[in-house]
């Protein structure tokens, strides 16, 4: 498995993670570290990381200037 298919999987663990109704805070911090994202302990301001990161990460350039319009 290459590099940005073990983020890809990361990511899904972390987005699975922040949903749930009480989120492990140490695996959320560990996941978030081995991405090198900000970590924040409120599980909104994470999610809006993490959600803030797909975009830039999934969306094509030119897709996110259509969406921007």
């Amino acid at each position: 498995m290459n590099q940005g298919e073990e983020n890809k999987d990361k990511l899904k663990k972390l987005v699975d993670e922040l949903l749930k109704e009480n989120p492990r805070s140490q695996l959320v911090k560990a996941l978030t570290l081995e991405l090198s994202m900000p970590y924040s302990g409120d599980p909104l301001t994470q999610m809006s990381t993490v959600l803030n990161s797909l975009n830039s990460i999934y969306l094509r350039p030119s897709r996110r200037k259509e969406l921007e319009r």
